[in-house]
């Protein structure tokens, strides 16, 4: 048997040969069968997780081939977060500068907002935030918001102690938070509340979402997130977009077959986005980003503009450097881009895929890395999601 060890402490592990074990406690298991019997043991016709057969082994662990769910046997959510971290700084120097009129190689300083190399902006600052809050709260909106606040008036979740580059809708939904709107109300509406404020952030979600099988589901959550700051339609629709990718690439998919699944699940039919909002995603959904020419991706601060660039950044390279220097080389919006298309390929590339030499340069590193590190909390979230 492998010496992998279990996840809980309290599971009770049943070997069933020289190399495998399967785990009788699993708590992502069918707790009953469909005839109402009950169920011990997370085989393959009654995990939650893994839907299809072909992706779940019969036993939880096979020597060499463990389950993700049941050890945290990877740095996923470290490489997330410092996906976008990276990727965030390397755009801050270049920020609103014109496609073409400079050329970002790697980590470099001062610039648009004077500040020292490695410097991330408020795109890191709410992914801090909001995985923070998680981690805290679970999906308690107004410690969320809370936390906000307190990055817009403290400073606090900022590699030097002070905020700069902040984005109007979002300053305007903490202003109403601070005179006691709820979080859920709190958001921008309106069509000119597009910017890309919810989508630099929401992330951290993909982990929340663990064991959540109902896309109705998740897509409520990514709704009530997003609304803090951008509550309308075409952002929140983003988001989901984005978390669903970033989704099936936690799971394993590789990027090609993730993007592919994502594109099926929309063309199945999503019925709690209205067909003119998801009208906006046709070059997305509908068409394959990836085959568009440069000239045709923008890369401002609206919503859709940004998550295009991100999907287009992303499918176009095949590995975390390339992926976010070409995102930050698109001009304008370049911090936002380069967060957006990081945590892609952070999660996608994983932890050894981010260079070695822009993690080391990164601003307050141990404060991005204490919040990441304890992210993989499978069981926590799990029970949230069910209750």
């Amino acid at each position: 048997m492998s010496g992998k060890r279990p996840r809980w402490e309290s599971e009770i592990w049943n070997t069933q040969g020289p190399n495998a074990v399967a785990c009788e406690t699993c708590q992502f298991r069918a707790t009953v069968a469909e005839d109402g019997s009950p169920l011990d043991r997370a085989d393959t016709g009654n995990c939650e997780i893994f839907e299809s057969p072909d992706n779940k082994p019969n036993d939880v662990y096979f020597d060499g081939a463990p389950c993700e769910y049941y050890e945290k046997a990877d740095d996923k959510p470290l490489s997330l977060i410092l996906g976008v971290a990276v990727g965030d700084a390397l755009g801050v120097p270049v920020e609103f500068q014109r496609r073409g009129t400079f050329l970002v190689t790697g980590m470099q300083g001062y610039g648009t907002h004077n500040q020292p190399s490695g410097t991330w902006s408020d795109d890191t600052s709410l992914t801090l935030a909001l995985a923070d809050g998680l981690l805290a709260n679970s999906l308690n909106l107004e410690g969320i918001a809370r936390r906000f606040v307190e990055w817009h008036d403290e400073a606090a979740y900022t590699p030097h102690g002070k905020v700069f580059d902040v984005g109007g809708t979002t300053a305007r939904a903490i202003e109403r938070l601070k005179k006691g709107v709820p979080p859920e109300r709190a958001g921008g509406t309106g069509e000119c509340d597009n910017g890309n404020g919810s989508l630099m952030r929401i992330a951290p979600l993909t982990f929340y979402m663990f064991g959540m099988r109902k896309a109705e589901e998740r897509f409520r959550v990514v709704r009530d997130v997003s609304s803090i700051t951008h509550a309308h339609e075409w952002s929140v629709a983003a988001c989901y977009i984005y978390v669903e990718l970033l989704n099936k690439l936690r799971m394993g998919r590789r990027k090609k077959a993730a993007y592919a699944e994502l594109r099926e699940d929309f063309a199945r039919g999503v019925p709690f986005i209205s067909s003119a909002t998801l009208g906006k995603f046709v070059r997305i959904l509908e068409n394959d980003i990836s085959t568009l020419p440069e000239e045709e991706i923008r890369s401002g601060g609206f919503v859709i503009d940004t998550l295009e660039a991100a999907f287009w950044c992303f499918m176009t390279t095949d590995n975390y450097r390339d992926a976010v220097l070409k995102a930050v080389n698109l001009g304008d919006d370049t911090d936002t881009t380069g967060a957006v298309t990081g945590a892609l390929a952070g999660l996608a590339y994983g932890l050894d895929g981010i260079p070695k030499e822009w993690r080391e340069q990164l601003a307050a590193y141990e404060e991005v890395r204490r919040i990441a590190v304890k992210m993989p909390r499978w069981d926590l979230f799990r029970h949230v999601a069910v209750a």
